[in-house]
């Protein structure tokens, strides 16, 4: 979707991408191959080849990280068809405390089909953490721009994310799917292990104080519980991406012609 994207460019908003796209332009290879396109100046024409240039050359050598604000936390989906699989999707449990003072007591990656628990007094640490981000072509949370990220930047002042990042919080929201994660997750038929169906946040915390007590099995049950939270977001991102795509009127204009990535 994101070589179908023209929303990113300057004066181009959703209805004109969509014109675009009636008109046949249906990926930046057919815009630059035009040479008029009706509504176009040519002056205006010619200014927008180079952005678009610009994108297919970035794209085609891989420097993603142009994307990330030009697309916002809005667009980053439009990544997820040809990121997807090299994308991290991370979720974090805390203490209970607020960002500042409360301890991120695990951090829970999923790329690559493998799931990874980074837990506090064993194995998390900035440096484990900022390698799994720069190792990422994309990051993938829920309400991670409200908490999860605002969280880890006030426990770990040096780490810093330079690539696109996928928010299925408003991504959701945009696609009709409103509230927290697992009622989202119930909405679009995932299903949590029966281990943990029902463990709430509010649980998680008191499973962590539990592990701290010294309660057997504690800390194993908190980190099933991140494993769905952070799992299940590969998941949830191909469903939300799915209906913001058949949103955004491409499917319907495109349809008989494979289908640009």
């Amino acid at each position: 979707m994101i070589s179908s994207t023209f929303s990113i460019f300057p004066g181009i908003g959703p209805r004109l991408e969509r014109y675009l796209w009636r008109m046949g332009v249906l990926e930046w290879g057919d815009f630059l191959e035009r040479k008029n396109i009706p509504g176009f100046s040519p002056a205006r024409k010619s200014a927008l080849d180079g952005y678009v240039r610009a994108a297919a050359e970035a794209l085609g050598s891989g420097n993603i990280r142009y994307f990330q604000h030009m697309l916002g936390p809005g667009g980053a989906w439009r990544l997820w068809e040809r990121l997807g699989e090299d994308s991290v999707c991370l979720d974090i449990e805390t203490d209970g405390g607020r960002p500042g003072e409360g301890v991120v007591t695990v951090v829970g990656i999923y790329s690559h089909g493998e799931y990874r628990p980074y837990v506090w007094g064993n194995n998390l640490t900035e440096d484990a953490l900022q390698g799994e981000l720069d190792a990422a072509s994309l990051l993938v949370t829920y309400s991670g721009g409200a908490f999860d990220i605002p969280f880890l930047r006030t426990h770990f002042p040096r780490l810093h994310i330079e690539v696109p990042h996928l928010d299925l919080c408003p991504a959701g929201h945009r696609a009709g799917l409103k509230g927290g994660l697992k009622k989202v997750e119930k909405l679009v038929g995932i299903r949590r292990a029966d281990e943990v169906e029902g463990l709430s946040g509010y649980e998680a915390v008191l499973l962590w104080q539990a592990h701290l007590r010294g309660a057997e099995g504690a800390l194993d049950t908190l980190v099933s519980y991140n494993r769905e939270d952070t799992v299940n977001l590969h998941a949830l991102a191909s469903k939300i991406y799915s209906i913001l795509h058949e949103a955004s009127g491409f499917p319907h204009i495109a349809a008989g012609r494979p289908r640009p990535y």
